[in-house]
């Protein structure tokens, strides 16, 4: 009764909303099941919690076997996608942000399921990639923590295993090291290796090993050696400290001793799906999936030096929240930029690029593109993308010397940049193959394939690193400190340590005819 009546004020409070305070929605279509949280947007900044919702629905099933969604699941997951609607509609949600994960993403008939969807709910989902899961759950972490979280080592390794994929973030003092999404989920596992009616300990034996397999193909990628604490999120972890955990001081946090985690699988690999679902109250479909996503934690967790594992009672759907919480408020995440431009500093050093000269290129750049802003009009997130990619414009030189760009491009491709979306990587591989050589051409593929607002952005961003580029090689070290004059369509570039008759000079005047196209701008260089 007390439920109902707390339920019936927050309604009205959201019905007489005002304009300080703000109702948040986010919906995460996942691999299992659909999920939903409705939260409020305190004038502080803090966000209170009003709802959660859950509803069971196995789209990852098919996917992961035949890359199709299935008819029924899809229409199980459209009606509760429109019943989720009605709530969001009956607190006067504002802001709704939803996402589909590894399920949708990796479907052929995605776009069947996203325009049914849109249709029957007018929700636009966005599916969205792993490096942007794994941001959002490290910024749902790191909130929860605060100044009261459990202590940690200088290493933490905090991680998600979901039906499709498993997210891991390294972190070195509280700061992103490095990242990965890992195709290995618990969903996934069953499916790939065709697990059903197999006796649970042999089904734990075919696992570990499929398990082992795919850790070490990172091992060059993600060390595990000098991890010291392990944070864990999920559903499937969330149910192992119910059984075995310890509660913090901080409530949104609990620890399992490595020993007692140990016990709890032993025990679960002696059980039959019914005699779980009967012993812990759990569904059928909660069961098929527990031991596997269980036994990846596990393999993580052994494979590090941390004696427990901490337990969040955090997800994916806070960070969500919160991220559409700094959208309202007109801010942005300000690790974001940091923990970009450290990834691409580590995904540099693993090529062996030589960082002197690629972070005076990555500061020359950022220069250009603060001083033009007017010009090019574009945000923050793309000042991200420009540094990023002149810090790997020379990656490919780790395959070869001749035509490296081509290698630059397919290397950064085919790598994660940690809080970066696939679309935004795809704009980092265009702008640092384009630092050289030709410009970007109809005739080329993977530039075409973009849509056309990226192109353009492409086309902005690589001419100012071509530029800058440009001012290295012309060995011009202040290039950094350079100055920008717009009048009218001439642009004047006053920069240091050049003569009006200099080779330099002449140098930069040929490589600047892009930047001209681009801009519509007549380019004079003159001696700071």
């Amino acid at each position: 009764m007390a439920k109902e009546k707390k339920k019936e004020a927050v309604q009205a409070v959201a019905a007489e909303e005002t304009p300080s305070v703000q109702l948040l929605g986010a919906i995460d279509i996942g691999s299992n099941s659909i999920r939903m949280v409705i939260g409020q947007l305190l004038e502080n900044g803090e966000i209170e919690v009003l709802e959660n919702a859950q509803q069971a629905v196995r789209l990852g099933q098919d996917s992961f076997r035949r890359g199709l969604l299935d008819r029924m699941a899809m229409q199980a997951a459209v009606s509760i996608l429109r019943d989720f609607k009605r709530r969001l509609d009956l607190y006067h949600v504002s802001h709704i942000w939803t996402v589909a994960t590894s399920a949708v993403r990796e479907a052929r008939n995605a776009d069947v399921f996203l325009d049914r969807v849109l249709m029957a709910t007018g929700l636009e989902v966005n599916v969205i990639d792993g490096p942007l899961e794994g941001r959002l759950t490290v910024s749902a972490v790191r909130a929860a923590m605060g100044k009261s979280g459990p202590s940690l080592g200088t290493h933490t390794l905090i991680t998600e295993v979901g039906g499709g994929s498993t997210m891991m973030a390294v972190l070195e003092h509280g700061e992103i090291e490095a990242s990965q999404s890992l195709g290995l989920g618990s969903i996934r596992l069953q499916e790939a290796l065709d697990t059903s009616g197999q006796p649970a300990l042999q089904v734990a034996d075919l696992i570990h090993h499929e398990i082992a397999s795919v850790l070490s193909t990172i091992e060059s990628v993600m060390s595990f050696k000098n991890i010291q604490a392990v944070i864990a999120v999920g559903a499937d972890i969330r149910f192992a400290a119910g059984q075995v955990g310890k509660p913090t001081k901080n409530s949104h946090f609990s620890i399992i001793r490595r020993k007692s985690f140990d016990r709890l699988i032993e025990t679960l690999k002696d059980l039959s799906f019914d005699q779980m679902v009967s012993q812990y109250d759990m569904s059928y479909a909660d069961a098929e999936t527990m031991l596997p996503a269980l036994l990846i934690y596990q393999a993580l967790l052994h494979a590090t030096q941390a004696k427990q594992i901490i337990v969040s009672t955090v997800s994916m759907r806070d960070g969500l929240l919160l991220e559409l919480g700094l959208r309202c408020r007109g801010q942005q995440d300000q690790s974001f930029g940091k923990e970009v431009i450290q990834s691409a500093l580590s995904t540099a050093e693993k090529y062996k690029v030589n960082l002197r000269h690629a972070k005076r290129v990555a500061a020359c750049a950022v220069r250009l593109f603060d001083q033009l802003q007017s010009e090019h009009g574009l945000g923050y997130r793309y000042r991200v993308l420009l540094e990023s990619a002149a810090l790997l414009h020379e990656i490919g030189t780790f395959v070869s010397t001749r035509a490296y760009h081509k290698h630059t491009y397919y290397l950064i491709a085919n790598s994660e940049v940690y809080g970066l979306s696939r679309s935004e990587v795809a704009i980092v591989a265009n702008v640092a193959r384009y630092h050289r050589r030709s410009v970007p051409k109809p005739s080329h593929p993977e530039y075409i394939s973009l849509s056309q607002e990226n192109r353009i952005a492409v086309n902005k961003l690589a001419a100012l690193l071509r530029l800058a580029k440009a001012m290295d090689v012309s060995d011009i070290r202040n290039a950094a400190h350079i100055e920008c004059d717009v009048t009218g369509n001439a642009l004047t570039l006053r920069v240091p340590g050049i003569s009006e008759t200099s080779i330099q000079k002449r140098s930069l005047e040929v490589r600047s005819d892009f930047l001209e196209d681009v801009y519509g701008l007549k380019i004079e260089f003159k001696a700071k």
